[in-house]
């Protein structure tokens, strides 16, 4: 097999692996998609889609809320503990 013979060949192969009618747009599109079924979503109702992320996005904000205002619960029951023990140690030297 020569040169020109495997370029020939490399070039049908080519011509039936990648159908002409397939462009970018539709190699990204299907792409896409693949993806978000593999990942288990339902492509089919893109409004479906979309209603169920912004659930998801409305979870991580409330989550993110909870979060902190947790931790200022947790500092604020410290400092209320800290406030309480030192005034009873206030109280406790003065009626000595």
């Amino acid at each position: 097999m020569n040169d020109d013979e495997l370029r020939e060949l490399i070039r049908e192969e080519m011509d039936v692996s990648r159908p002409a009618t397939m462009n970018m747009q539709d190699v990204v599109r299907t792409a896409v998609q693949e993806t978000l079924v593999t990942m288990g979503m339902d492509v089919s109702d893109p409004l479906a889609l979309q209603q169920d992320m912004a659930f998801l996005r409305e979870m991580r904000q409330a989550t993110a809320a909870v979060k902190s205002k947790g931790m200022l619960l947790m500092v604020g029951l410290i400092l209320s503990s800290l406030a309480a023990a030192a005034w009873m140690g206030i109280k406790a030297s003065v009626q000595s």
